[in-house]
């Protein structure tokens, strides 16, 4: 009768043991979750306002490693006017081939198309990933949609683990790909209306060179020399995505000016000079107005600012003038020059770049022509 007593006194103190091991375990994993969720929430604001969709994938791999312990994450993006996923990125890159083959496989036992279909992120045995070393891992397919659309779908490699902490994963995971999702559409649909912007800034555009036969296409031109330069010199690419707006606006001040002025033969006299010198400060102003414009402010204010402080409208000189002001003079004045103008006939290309050139250090920023001179390589190569 004592040693049942006994036996059962150890039973449960080893039942005891493994119920306080699980809270034990369950406490650790919800200190765990509340923490990354705190540090997700400081994260979140940043690219819920970006619209670069690469820069907002590659945030949210960086920090979904950060956060949740995974073998391989990867984002698929359905191609424009297809529903076909492409294979976007990987982290890291050099499981993007297994995760491809990942995705096919589960493309061909069906539970691809569910998981898209429902709308609800599966969790199922991995067919591929893992196979090669023997490792049990599972795979979270999620879909990444808005109301309207699918958008694409994050595939999520992770080694099997106990129950308990393999299920808050998957909640931590799902809540990582619903903020992903709204990210992303967020960006689809700021992309979307920059597009409607930048198509009606374009006919202004246009409608303000049509009054000048002579410029017809100098914007667009304009905007490309300078992307290239900006390109040579390795500048960010957010920076450079924002040139197509400063060309097709740097000049949209002229809108101010006179056709008698933009369209005389001769030499302009010092009065009408002081009015055509005007047009970037009103072209400033006009693209001031526009909140997600006003960083390609400078391109419009300072690109007939000169190196050596001679230029207009405000006299600038050396680093003073922005280095966005000082790529578009070297582009804008390039065009120019190569252009027929109604006080002039047009350079030749090879003239012109020699002007580019003797102006380095005096009307143009070393650094930029630097940038130039090699682009002008490549164009002669």
């Amino acid at each position: 009768m004592q040693e049942k007593q006994v036996r059962i006194g150890q039973d449960e103190f080893e039942s005891m043991t493994k119920r306080l091991r699980f809270l034990e375990e369950s406490n650790s994993a919800l200190i765990s979750i509340q923490d990354k969720l705190e540090r997700l929430s400081h994260f979140r604001p940043e690219t819920i306002l970006s619209y670069n969709i690469h820069h907002i994938i590659e945030s949210w791999l960086s920090k979904l490693g950060e956060l949740v312990k995974t073998e391989v994450c990867s984002v698929f993006l359905v191609e424009d006017k297809s529903l076909e996923f492409v294979h976007e990125i990987s982290e890291p890159e050099g499981l993007s081939s297994l995760t491809q083959k990942e995705v096919d496989a589960q493309i061909g036992l069906g539970t691809f198309g569910q998981t898209i279909n429902s709308g609800v992120p599966t969790c199922v045995p991995a067919e591929v990933l893992g196979k090669e070393s023997g490792r049990l891992l599972s795979i979270m397919i999620a879909p990444i949609s808005s109301r309207e659309r699918t958008l694409g779908a994050i595939v999520v490699a992770f080694e099997e683990d106990k129950q308990f902490i393999r299920q808050q994963t998957l909640r931590f995971l799902y809540i990582l790909a619903k903020l992903f999702a709204t990210s992303l559409e967020n960006a689809y649909l700021f992309n979307d209306l920059k597009s409607v912007y930048f198509d009606t800034i374009k006919a202004i555009t246009n409608s303000i060179e049509a009054r000048d036969p002579y410029t017809k296409g100098h914007s667009d031109r304009v905007a490309r020399i300078a992307k290239t330069i900006a390109e040579e010199l390795n500048w960010d690419k957010n920076e450079i995505g924002l040139i197509d707006w400063g060309g097709m606006l740097h000049d949209v001040g002229k809108i101010g000016v006179y056709d008698a002025i933009l369209h005389k033969q001769g030499k302009l006299t010092a009065e009408e000079r002081s009015i055509m010198e005007v047009h970037p400060l009103i072209g400033a102003q006009i693209v001031e107005g526009i909140s997600f414009l006003k960083p390609i402010i400078p391109y419009v204010l300072e690109h007939h600012e000169r190196f050596d402080g001679k230029g207009y409208p405000q006299s600038l000189s050396g680093n003073g003038i922005s280095i966005k002001g000082r790529l578009l003079a070297v582009a804008d004045a390039f065009d120019a020059m190569t252009s027929d103008r109604p006080y002039r006939k047009a350079l030749k290309p090879e003239e012109a770049f020699k002007e580019i050139l003797r102006g380095a250090g005096s009307q143009f920023d070393p650094e930029i022509v630097r940038g130039f001179e090699k682009v002008w390589a490549s164009w002669q190569s």
